[in-house]
């Protein structure tokens, strides 16, 4: 069965809920839904990935169309036999992981003094870093995607993890809020649902 879905002119991430409650009824094996964005169009890229779907986009009159099918080869991001990134699947519901998920809400370490509680955030990523810690991921809400601002002093030991294979995301609407959606790259960019599925997936979530 072919679903058609219009998730234009929605707020995050109510395209992505729609898109996989249609998806969950096993008798739709292809869904074709119109989005704002390019990150809507990430987000439904990685819902594919999670069910280990295939998907393409393509740019259409001032909006995205995004195709998912089942069976075939799954976009895995140059992973081999289309397989999911481990993160990706348990951020959408697909098995508990065995890792430790680290969840900013803010862009202090603990309260106290503004100036050294923003000090100690940027020393504790970067010990973990040093440390040889392996996050899942690391997910930014609230004031802690101020993280991912460009002059912020964080951003290079964000990238280093990133570099590391860690998945490191913010929430869109967070984002959007703090005037920076436009300033991060558009695959860091996730969604409320998103964060909720990574953190009950986690074997752990630590959150400074």
């Amino acid at each position: 069965m072919i679903k058609q879905i219009d998730l234009r002119g929605l707020t995050c991430p109510e395209p992505v809920l729609r898109a996989k409650r249609l998806l969950d009824d096993p008798a739709v094996d292809r869904l074709e839904a119109l989005v704002d964005d390019d990150v809507c169009v990430n987000n439904l890229m990685r819902l594919s990935r999670s069910l280990k779907a295939s998907a393409r986009h393509q740019r259409c009159d001032g909006h995205f169309q995004v195709i998912i099918e089942r069976g075939g080869q799954a976009d895995g991001g140059g992973l081999p036999d289309g397989q999911a990134e481990p993160a990706v699947a348990a951020a959408y519901g697909a098995q508990r992981q065995v890792g430790t998920v680290v969840f900013l809400a803010k862009d202090t370490f603990g309260e106290g003094d503004p100036e050294l509680s923003r000090t100690l955030i940027n020393l504790f990523l970067q010990t973990v870093l040093e440390a040889g810690h392996k996050p899942l991921a690391i997910l930014m809400a609230n004031s802690g995607v101020k993280l991912m601002a460009p002059d912020s002093p964080v951003l290079k030991v964000l990238e280093d993890f990133r570099a590391g294979g860690c998945e490191v995301l913010a929430c869109g609407l967070c984002l959007e809020f703090y005037g920076l959606k436009e300033k991060v790259p558009p695959e860091q960019v996730t969604n409320m649902f998103a964060i909720s599925e990574y953190l009950f997936a986690a074997d752990k979530v630590l959150s400074p």
